[in-house]
């Protein structure tokens, strides 16, 4: 399967209604922040003002799907060059939250980032090696040795 095109405005109402869900899951999720204290100001903070903005966004992109079917054209057409490509990298994002906490941070991170980097396009198998390595890295000077962040 090389291409599939499809309409952009079914597209907007769909995901603009999974956006809301996974903006509600993050809104939920930031209630088992350690130190939660139930407002935005905390350790929650950062997640639920993500989910805010992710929440008002995907409505917007709904309302305007939902106004956009009401019309004639339908809009216009959206090419996925790369459909397999693309399952796959959804895959692996949906995963890596699972993968990281049952396996940690950096067990999970270096195979995760050489499998994204693959799907992607790249097949260099050195320049992979080396940014999994490069980034984790990267990861611990600034989180664990500069800000003292330990990383799971």
């Amino acid at each position: 399967m090389r291409r599939i095109v499809l309409r952009e405005t079914p597209l907007d109402v769909i995901f603009g209604l999974i956006f809301m869900v996974l903006a509600v899951l993050l809104w939920i999720g930031a209630d088992h922040i350690e130190g939660n204290n139930h407002r935005l100001v905390g350790p929650a903070g950062f997640p639920r003002g993500v989910a805010l903005l992710l929440g008002f966004s995907s409505l917007l992109m709904t309302a305007r799907g939902a106004l956009a079917l009401c019309s004639p054209s339908r809009g216009d057409e959206i090419g996925i060059d790369r459909p397999v490509a693309v399952l796959l990298t959804m895959g692996l994002v949906v995963s890596y939250p699972v993968l990281i906490t049952t396996f940690g941070y950096y067990v999970t991170t270096g195979p995760w980032l050489a499998a994204l980097l693959f799907v992607s396009g790249n097949r260099k198998i050195l320049p992979i090696i080396g940014c999994s390595i490069g980034f984790l890295i990267f990861t611990k000077l600034v989180f664990q040795v500069v800000i003292g962040i330990p990383l799971p």
